[in-house]
Formats: structure tokens, sequence, C-alpha cells
């Protein structure tokens, strides 16, 4: 496995480098560092200062290490030099974190988001230790389940939490319990013959969990995340998420909520481009 991590040597960036090196020495395999300059920084640049700060960065570690400095914005050069080498993953930190529990991902992460092929990952947290839960909201459709055989793959050794969030369409006119009842039913059924299609495709799937829940996806996925790692193991949960690469911030196959769950949830978050599903 090859995995690419993309640093502007802040502290938000480290922890996307930290997890990297953390993914990389469970597998023994390498991983590529880069940090993008532009064309003025390129010109003037200390190459020996920057490989120093590189160094910094990664700190002590048995990866095999690759550094790079790929030159232009950094929104496309990221995007570059990930198109160039085709990693397994690709790992960033957002751009700032607020007091109001809002990530502000950037023009770097909307850009490579829209435009890489490869499962990107959002990091967020500290490494403090493996992904052991992975939380995957579905609406049943092809891409959401190219996600979910995706995410198990690239982490094997976690377990996968399935969830769908329903709610009845104009709720507000059909109040009989019955109503909401036959959706809630309906949503189990779906659930159960989307799990077996999974598993006929990735046997080891049949030991995920799943949740059918009233509400959106986002709460689905927190009351999820809540109940298996609400003792403060929150490092240990990533959230999958699947979207098609097309026009515009690239939708999930839950929709709309894409960029609400890459916002407001707390936890890591792995974006899987599921436009070849």
């Amino acid at each position: 496995m090859t995995i690419l991590v993309a640093t502007d040597f802040s502290g938000r960036s480290d922890r996307a480098v930290d997890r990297a090196l953390q993914l990389c020495e469970e597998r023994g395999s390498g991983v590529r560092v880069i940090h993008a300059l532009n064309h003025t920084e390129a010109e003037e640049a200390d190459w020996g200062r920057l490989n120093r700060k590189m160094r910094d960065s990664v700190g002590e570690t048995s990866c095999e290490t690759q550094f790079a400095f790929p030159e232009g914005s950094p929104t496309k050069a990221i995007a570059r030099d990930c198109e160039e080498t085709r990693p397994d993953m690709l790992l960033l930190g957002p751009a700032r974190y607020n007091s109001l529990g809002d990530y502000f991902l950037g023009t770097a992460v909307d850009y490579v988001l829209r435009n890489t092929a490869c499962p990107v990952l959002v990091v967020k947290l500290r490494a403090r230790s493996p992904y052991k839960h992975l939380f995957a909201g579905t609406d049943f459709s092809a891409g959401s389940a190219f996600a979910i055989k995706e995410a198990a793959r690239l982490f094997p050794d976690a377990t996968m939490h399935i969830v769908h969030g329903w709610h009845v369409p104009y709720s507000g006119f059909q109040r009989d319990a019955h109503v909401r009842d036959e959706w809630e039913q309906n949503a189990l059924q779906q659930m159960a013959s989307f799990k077996e299609d999974l598993i006929g495709d990735a046997p080891d799937l049949a030991s995920a969990t799943t949740l059918v829940a009233q509400g959106n996806a986002l709460d689905a996925i927190a009351e999820s995340i809540e109940k298996q790692c609400g003792d403060g193991s929150e490092s240990e949960a990533l959230v999958v998420l699947g979207s098609h690469g097309s026009g515009g911030f690239r939708q999930a196959t839950l929709g709309s909520q894409t960029s609400d769950m890459l916002r407001y949830l707390g936890n890591d978050v792995l974006v899987v481009n599921t436009s070849s599903a």
C-alpha cells in the first residue's frame, strides 16, 4: 500500500502526518510526504532547510519515507501529485477548526476531493490509536456499497458499522404511528437485503453491525459513534462517505449532507470516490 500525505507544516497537518505514519508502521508500507511550493517559493527555495523541516515534521519512524515539493498552487499541486503517483490513499488535514464545532475544510481539501480518484482521508484528531471502528452511512445505493467495500479493504482489522437514517415524508401531515412503523420496517428490510448483498461480494462484512434510526444521516452516524466510542475513544472511529466526482463539491451517496458531515462530525472522515461503482 502506498500512502500520500500533504503538509503545510501546521499543527493541523501534523495530525495527518502522524496518522499516515501510524498506518504505514501497521502495514509495513512507505509514505510519501509532500509540501507544495508556489512558483516564487520554488525559485527561492532553501532545499536543505525544507528537507530539515520535513524530517522534523515526520520525526523518528521505521517507515520508508519520501519527500517531495510539487510546484504550483497547493490545490493543484496536491491533486497533480496524487494523479501522477496514484497512491492507495491521500491524507489531508482541515484548514482550521473553530469553537463552534465547525471544521473549515479549506480550498485545498475541497479541490482535492473534487479532483482525485483515490480515497481521501481527512484527519481531524490526533492518532492516539489505530482505527477500530468504521461508521458508514448508506442510502442502499450501489455507490454506498462500493464505499463500504473499499473502506473494509483499506482497514480490514476494523469493525464495520453500517448506518441508515430514515424519515417519514411530510411527517407533519402523517402523524399516525402505523405510518411511521411501516417506514421503519421498510428501512429494516432494505438494510437486511443490502447487507446480504454486501456479504456476497465481501464475506468478511458478515461481522458488520447495522443501525436503522429515525432522523437524518448525520444524526444516525453520530448516534452510532456515541454507542461504540462514547468512552473517550473517538480517535478509534473513522467515518466513511461515498461521493461522486462530478460537478461542484463531490456529492456523497447520502446526498447533500456530505458537506455537513465533513464539517460537523469531529471524527476523521474517509471519502471514497464512487464514480466507478
